[in-house]
């Protein structure tokens, strides 16, 4: 009863919150509390302890830090010179925006790129006219291609664990290690499942291209040079840039050059967060701009609704929600409705949830048993559930999401930004059914 009750208030929030114009967060954190304590028996400590502090904090340092740039008008110059340098062409911008986002997120920035690439793609695209929903979707799904390589991307990395713990339980009693033969194939098949995640990321962006290039965000003349930084945005560019290579350079080294104690602990120091946080204090000794007005700019109002509704989401796992849609999967779908139901799944835990260390963990031990039953392609099963838990990284309610959106220095579209990316979160799994269900996922066999 429980479970069903906190599905029903979802639904309820998330309609409320858009037909009479309320903050989501609010309805979804009263019926958290009373679905939680009225029915569940919990304390009311204990849903406090849900709310997702490492979201907040990112979306705290974020505006802190990058809020100083608006404020003085730094970032406004800063996108028409990106602009300027890319001779004019809007066009490009958000493709060119989502092969930087894929780069840093391969060199090792994982799921900090939006929080890097973010604000300096929000003001070049703006400049450009670009509307800011296509600029949030080149920022993450660009960045899914780079972070999830079986390399040393962070989501293709415990892929290639989770299947490897699938080939060690499928061994005899015993034995614990693996062949050279079974080591090979599972970097074979992650590579397989790496690239069909590459593909339907580009569909992804190619088609949300097509149906956002006509919307712009504003009118501007490509043709005018931009102006010149005056003392206090020449301050702030160099910080911004400083900020930039702290929060890129030390991830990559750590990440490629392993066992270096130091390294570690400079990566750590070197988290977006703390570097944020840091250089949000340097602009503020240095007057950069009016401190008042930055802590006023701080997205309350997105805060809110990702608090709310992701303690919503965490009272409704309590109720069992994971092993409803396990026990849901394993018995009572057709065998020609699996590919489609595990994006589904996949796709509703991640809207809410981490895909790494929620969705993946849960369904890819159930690969096998699927597979000798029901005889399936494992690597289309793998895709399902790898993409269907990145379909919703765009989610306001999962970190990507919500990172990237308060990356963008407008303080105005961010509530449209919140909206439409619950629309897009909502529609790419679609596309990822879609693509399953066409076979494009079988075109590699194991």
């Amino acid at each position: 009863m429980a479970l069903w009750l906190c599905l029903i208030a979802i639904v309820i929030s998330i309609f409320v919150g858009w037909k009479f114009k309320m903050n989501t967060g609010i309805i979804a954190m009263a019926f958290a509390f009373i679905i939680g304590i009225c029915v569940m028996g919990m304390k009311a400590s204990a849903i406090i302890n849900y709310w997702p502090t490492t979201i907040v904090f990112y979306l705290l340092s974020i505006a802190l830090f990058f809020n100083y740039a608006v404020e003085n008008g730094t970032m406004n110059v800063l996108g028409q010179k990106l602009l300027y340098a890319m001779g004019g062409n809007a066009k490009l911008v958000p493709f060119a925006i989502a092969i930087v986002s894929a780069i840093v997120g391969g060199l090792g920035a994982g799921a900090s790129t939006p929080a890097i690439v973010g604000p300096f793609a929000f003001v070049m695209a703006a400049s450009a006219g670009v509307n800011p929903v296509l600029t949030a979707i080149a920022i993450t799904f660009g960045n899914l291609v780079g972070s999830n390589n079986p390399y040393n991307g962070y989501g293709g990395t415990i892929s290639k664990n989770l299947i490897t713990d699938n080939f060690k339980a499928a061994l005899a009693e015993g034995v614990t290690e693996l062949d050279e033969a079974a080591n090979a194939t599972i970097m074979n098949w992650s590579l397989k499942i790496w690239v069909n995640c590459c593909m339907i990321t580009v569909i992804t962006i190619i088609v949300f291209y097509f149906v956002y290039k006509g919307h712009k965000a504003k009118k501007v003349n490509l043709g005018d040079k931009p102006p010149a930084f005056n003392d206090v945005q020449s301050k702030t560019v160099k910080i911004l840039i400083i900020a930039f290579v702290l929060m890129v350079v030390p991830p990559i080294l750590n990440t490629w050059i392993k066992g270096v104690a130091f390294l570690s602990t400079l990566n750590q120091l070197c988290q977006p967060q703390v570097i944020m946080m840091l250089g949000a204090l340097v602009c503020s000794i240095l007057k950069l701009g009016n401190e008042k007005t930055v802590i006023r700019k701080i997205p309350i109002n997105t805060i809110v609704m990702i608090v709310g509704v992701y303690s919503l989401i965490k009272v409704a796992a309590d109720a069992g929600l994971k092993d409803a849609i396990a026990n849901l999967l394993a018995n009572n779908i057709p065998k020609g409705m699996v590919p489609a139901a595990i994006v589904l799944f996949a796709a509703f835990l991640s809207f809410f949830s981490s895909s790494t260390s929620t969705v993946m963990p849960l369904m890819y031990p159930m690969v096998p048993n699927l597979v000798a039953t029901l005889g399936l392609n494992p690597l289309t099963l793998y895709t399902c559930i790898f993409f269907g838990g990145l379909a919703t990284a765009c989610s306001p309610f999962s970190t990507g999401g919500a990172v990237c959106i308060a990356a963008n220095p407008y303080e105005e579209e961010k509530d449209l930004l919140s909206n439409k990316m619950i629309l897009i979160a909502l529609l790419v799994p679609v596309l990822t059914i879609i693509a399953a269900t066409l076979g494009l996922f079988n075109i590699f066999q194991p």
